[in-house]
């Protein structure tokens, strides 16, 4: 099967749109799930890809992965950690934002037996990878990483919690093996902290199977002029240079050079 990156690259901004909030709402500790209407970000959006957000008076715009589309809205997941996610917290129904997206590059969508795993606000792209493959009706399945549970989250197949406040308690790196041998995984992705992914990585390394992060990072312009979020990537044996927002955020995971 042809893979949606060939099908449906996307890789420049559109906007500005000045979108209206449907909903924005906590759905655990300093977590909050936010719901734009704009017909034309849904329907052009690909799992792995972001929106930017113009937050309050603040220079740079903050960005934020979609999290699953419907035919007239989509939604994000943000954790409060700074000055332009307090502002979002204050957003209500019917406040009108500033957008641009959807940009970067989403994940690969083929019929093998994938494992999707997500953690932290990772599971923003996973869960709407997850909407992907199940209308296509191709095999999956997945894993939700958190410290506790969220309230009203995604089911997953496999839901870890470091406090055991779901059915698996501790760490992804307790379970994985097991995981990958029960579902006869072919490729893996993921999404959440940098050394979570790069454990992931390098583990399917060993085991002969293929991966695709979707990298988080600190983007200035969002569109590869500033070289804000500048990484090095293998291409043979070659080091190069890319940039998250623009040639990301989804990468083959033994492409990254992990720092």
């Amino acid at each position: 099967m042809q893979n949606l990156k060939d099908q449906n690259l996307i890789r420049v901004s559109k906007g500005p749109f000045f979108a209206k909030v449907l909903e924005n709402r906590e759905i655990s500790d300093n977590i909050y799930k936010l719901r734009i209407e704009s017909e034309e970000i849904a329907q052009n959006s690909l799992p792995g890809q972001f929106v930017s957000i113009k937050c309050a008076d603040l220079t740079l715009r903050r960005p934020f992965s979609v999290a699953g589309v419907r035919e007239n809205s989509f939604d994000l997941l943000y954790k409060v950690k700074g000055t332009g996610t307090e502002w979002l917290t204050n957003l209500k129904t019917g406040d009108i934002t500033d957008i641009i997206g959807p940009m970067g590059n989403g994940f690969s969508i083929e019929n093998k037996k994938s494992l999707l795993i997500g953690c932290g606000v990772g599971i923003a792209p996973i869960d709407f990878f997850m909407d992907v493959l199940s209308a296509k009706s191709l095999p999956y399945k997945s894993i939700g990483c958190f410290r506790s549970k969220y309230k009203n989250a995604k089911e997953y197949d496999y839901h870890i919690t470091e406090d055991g406040t779901s059915a698996l308690k501790g760490k992804l790196s307790d379970y994985l093996e097991q995981i990958i041998t029960e579902t006869a995984t072919e490729k893996i992705f993921i999404c959440g902290p940098n050394p979570a992914m790069q454990y992931v990585t390098e583990y399917a390394l060993s085991l002969n199977i293929e991966t695709e992060v979707a990298l988080e990072g600190d983007f200035a312009c969002g569109t590869g002029v500033c070289m804000g979020c500048a990484i090095k990537i293998k291409k043979g044996n070659a080091l190069e240079s890319a940039k998250i927002c623009k040639d990301g955020p989804v990468f083959k995971g033994e492409e990254v050079v992990w720092r």
